[in-house]
């Protein structure tokens, strides 16, 4: 009852704040939701078939578009900052977005297309938005620890059941919709972003990410998923390469692989090691035969490919050992069910958001003076740069063996990442314009709020 209470406060606050204050409230409650998944997670306490991300996603759409009116004709009750302008990143976005809901229509069967094209719609409609109301490095930072936040809960009630229970539930059940294998690849990339927000945060709070970092790898462990594991591990140069505590990073590292092959089962061990047997896994071989069928289907229909999740239904007459066998291959199945056009904007869109985070860390770094330190907003907006990269990565290795197409949370990262540029960019147009524009916002900063509303924005020259 406690855990209802909860969720419809935090539905109440989300549309109420949508429709009020500001549509970032309604886009912020939504991924929490759809990171969250507490539907899933506290299926046990909450009544079935609430859509509680649904009410949420449309009080903050309607917000939106109210906001933006208000803007257009400038009847709003109080200045609010303008939306960012749209970069690379997001463009190559759209055009994917574009192509995929064209393939829909081209479908083979719509009717088996119309699930999975229902959660892309979801993630490409509340993606417009948040580019849309998202205008500061600060918003930007509130979605990062929500995201972050989640993963670090689902990780300790997976545990929980484990300890308590005995009960490997992410393995036997995977969550959210996901199997095990997706459900691993989802708590693995809260790794990345907990460490770098140890490294960049000042605050005596960033110890407790640190101490989170073991706890995900241990849920990630129990879910079985190899595909995880290796994304985990993959990903460990990269973080060297951006961390600033590399000292302290290395004795972790060192303590942490200890730590986890001392506790780790006989059963997570083999399966971890059997990825060097794939010659004689069935399920690797599996994977092999059905990567070669996709290459095959894609160069056969290499526009419209079979229609979204229609691949699955021909695979077995190209010779795949089972009926309905998927891909298991998050590239793959997108050039199979959307053809080669799909997989070349859905590569072109991760190859721009990762110039956009190197855009935007490359131009903090840029404006930094020499003898003084980053101010708060440009630290978070490299600790955030680096954890969404990471993350990004841990999700793209994994994408090799898995087939997460729809999976939201890597699309949530490609959003922070193109908001942290365009937000960067916009702030640097604006400098340039008004060279004075920084130093008063600094100045702002430091005096009492009487002054700084009585006192006008100085103009440039």
């Amino acid at each position: 009852m406690v855990k209802l209470a909860l969720l419809a406060l935090i539905t109440f606050i989300g549309i109420s704040g949508s429709l009020s204050s500001t549509p970032f409230i309604g886009v912020s409650v939504y991924y929490l939701f759809a990171t969250l998944r507490p539907q899933y997670l506290w299926e046990w306490d909450l009544p079935q078939g609430i859509q509680w991300s649904f009410y949420v996603a449309m009080a903050a759409i309607f917000g939106t578009f109210v906001w933006k009116v208000g803007e257009w004709i400038q009847t709003g009750r109080r200045q609010r900052l303008p939306s960012p302008p749209h970069v690379l990143a997001h463009g190559f976005f759209f055009l994917f977005a574009i192509w995929i809901v064209i393939t829909y229509f081209t479908a083979e069967d719509q009717q088996v297309a119309q699930e999975a094209f229902i959660e892309y719609l979801k993630i490409f409609v509340m993606y417009g938005v948040a580019t849309v109301v998202i205008t500061t490095i600060r918003q930007i930072w509130i979605l990062y620890l929500i995201v972050t936040g989640s993963l670090c809960y689902i990780a300790l009630e997976m545990n929980q059941i484990y300890h308590i229970q005995g009960y490997l539930k992410v393995y036997r059940t995977g969550f959210g919709g996901l199997d095990n294998n997706g459900a691993g690849l989802m708590l693995a990339m809260g790794v990345p972003l907990c460490l770098f927000a140890w490294d960049g945060i000042r605050h005596w709070s960033r110890w407790g990410f640190l101490l989170m970092i073991p706890v995900i790898i241990e849920a990630v462990l129990t879910s079985f998923s190899r595909g995880a594991m290796v994304s985990i591990l993959a990903s460990v140069p990269l973080y060297f390469l951006r961390c600033t505590r590399k000292r302290q990073l290395a004795v972790m590292m060192t303590g942490l692989a200890i730590v986890v092959l001392a506790l780790a089962g006989n059963e997570v061990r083999e399966r971890f090691f059997s990825v060097e047997k794939f010659q004689s896994d069935d399920s690797a071989n599996s994977r092999l035969t059905s990567w070669a069928i996709a290459w095959q289907m894609a160069n056969e229909h290499p526009f419209f490919g079979f229609g979204i999740r229609n691949s699955n239904r021909y695979t077995f007459s190209y010779g795949a050992d089972m009926d309905g066998r998927t891909i298991h291959s998050q590239y793959l199945q997108i050039a199979a069910d959307s053809g080669l056009m799909a997989l070349g904007l859905y590569l072109l869109a991760i190859t721009s958001f990762a110039f956009a985070v190197r855009a935007a860390r490359k131009t903090v770094l840029a404006q930094k003076q020499p003898d003084t330190e980053l101010t708060y907003d440009q630290r978070l907006t490299i600790l955030m740069a680096n954890g969404v990269e990471s993350a990004i990565l841990v999700f793209c290795v994994g994408g090799v063996f898995l087939s997460l197409e729809n999976f939201e949370l890597p699309y949530v990262m490609m959003l922070l990442g193109a908001q942290l540029w365009a937000v960067t960019k916009a702030k640097e147009y604006r400098n340039s314009v008004n060279p004075l524009a920084e130093v008063y916002s600094q100045l702002a900063r430091q005096l009492p709020p009487k002054i700084v509303r009585s006192t006008a924005s100085p103009k440039a020259g």
